[in-house]
């Protein structure tokens, strides 16, 4: 049995890490020469055994390179090209570091002396996002992940709407006003919030996603008509289905004008606004109240990374209230409690993973990782689209695409269920106006069209 001294050992950490670099490179290498497959599933008590999970739980003695390689070969190599899965980020290097960093320092950051540089780091990282907003008199935290950041941005919403609901709770008759294309959490909120999800009046949107600003205007005539009170606008930059972007001037024009509070949810498509070619897909987010965004999508940070940022910076600092005389006090110190202002006490440096990003590559070089994504969207769409059998549902907007074969929904479900069960490629769906769709979101800068055309050449094998 490993003696406890062992696991703070200098050396036999030393050890380790060159053992679990080695490792991790030669991982990274395979996935990007195409090696072997993006997916292998095998069922949990099958892992588990060749893992040894029980022996090992019992005894310890385990060899942490041989339990990472099979721990990677039953993972999800999005680092191969043939991943166009989910809305994650293909991470970069410097933000696994960040990570390794935040482990070892394990800093919490609920107060500022349990976390100085984490904090310091944080601090600088919602400065910079602001600053991509226009959002000068601004403020934010950043989260763990856009749910996370949804929450936060529509309690800030409903601490200036019902200022009251805090100590007193909801009263009656709240509802938000979001887009039909609106991500789950919109709905998981407004129940956490104390409106129920039946208090999501969803609005229709056009066949490319987008909100129908007409629309809007007349529901929100309806909820006054009705007695209803209108907690907060929810609009897309970046929509989870297609990747849509409303048209945040019209929309926030309307708002302003009716003093409603407009949450934009940018959890995947605010990073445009780094980019000096698509940032304009954000038009108008300076009349926005809030917005939340995820570094983890677009940024190439490691799960998790999210922003809850305000325009102005009363609204955060008003939002919650505590009592808490083990943790904070007003003792003057170099740096701020950042949990005050935040869901979480305890809480990673997650700063640290977009500020290694930016440290390497800088802002030019992570737009350019951002234009390069877009762009071969664009180029993928035009290939599919030109390709007998195979049709687009509408023009990418950013770096999610959604296309089909033939015109049948469950011949979309069966093609996709047994390709990711082949594991040679990886690939989603989504249902867009009661039919199926194959969707692809361009995660990786190293997929080709290449590729794309190997994907639909499996299609059409497999539809037969």
């Amino acid at each position: 049995m490993t003696e406890i001294s062992e696991v703070y050992d200098p050396a036999s950490c030393s050890k380790n890490i060159d053992a679990f670099k080695s490792v991790l490179c030669e991982a990274l290498r395979s996935a990007l020469a195409r090696e072997g497959k993006v997916l292998t599933q095998k069922s949990i008590p099958e892992i588990l055994r060749e893992l040894k999970f029980d022996a090992l739980l019992a005894g310890g003695g385990g060899d942490l390179s041989e339990l990472a390689r099979v721990i990677l070969k039953h993972s999800n190599r999005l680092h191969h090209p043939r991943y166009f899965g989910h809305q994650v980020a293909v991470p970069m290097w410097p933000s696994c570091l960040a990570d390794l960093l935040n482990g070892f320092t394990n800093n919490g950051m609920a107060v500022y002396e349990m976390g100085p540089a984490g904090t310091a780091v944080e601090r600088g990282v919602v400065r910079w996002m602001l600053s991509k907003c226009g959002w000068a008199h601004g403020d934010g935290v950043l989260t763990h992940g856009g749910s996370m950041a949804n929450l936060s941005c529509l309690l800030a919403a409903r601490a200036r709407v019902f200022p009251q609901a805090w100590e007193a709770g909801m009263p009656r008759g709240g509802v938000l006003l979001a887009s039909a294309a609106a991500h789950y959490s919109v709905g998981r909120a407004a129940a956490i919030l104390g409106l129920g999800a039946a208090a999501v009046i969803k609005i229709p949107v056009d066949s490319g996603q987008r909100m129908i600003a007409s629309e809007l205007k007349e529901a929100y005539r309806h909820t006054l008509s009705s007695g209803q009170k209108v907690l907060a606008v929810i609009a897309n930059a970046g929509a989870t289905p297609t990747g849509a972007f409303d048209v945040l001037r019209e929309v926030g024009a309307f708002c302003r004008n009716e003093k409603l509070w407009l949450h934009v949810d940018g959890a995947h498509g605010a990073s445009v606004l780094i980019s000096e070619q698509h940032r304009g897909l954000l038009d108008g987010i300076e009349l926005a109240d809030s917005l939340s965004w995820d570094t983890h999508k677009m940024l190439g940070t490691s799960v998790l990374c999210g922003a809850a940022l305000f325009r102005d910076a009363s609204a955060l600092s008003g939002t919650y209230a505590q009592h808490a005389p083990y943790l904070f006090s007003d003792v003057e110190k170099p740096g701020e409690d950042v949990s005050k202002n935040t869901l979480e006490c305890t809480k990673s440096q997650l700063g640290l993973k977009l500020f290694f990003n930016l440290a390497v590559l800088g802002e030019k070089g992570l737009a350019a990782h951002v234009d390069r994504l877009l762009q071969r969207a664009g180029e993928i769409h035009a290939y599919i689209s030109a390709r007998e059998g195979f049709e687009c549902r509408c023009a990418p907007q950013c770096n999610i695409l959604c296309f089909r074969y033939g015109k049948d929904s469950a011949l979309q479900d069966r093609v996709r269920a047994q390709i990711v069960l082949e594991g040679n490629f990886y690939l989603t769906r989504t249902t867009l106006d009661g039919e199926a769709w194959l969707r692809l979101v361009i995660m990786n800068p190293f997929t080709e069209v290449g590729d794309i055309a190997a994907l639909c050449d499996e299609i059409r094998k497999v539809a037969g």
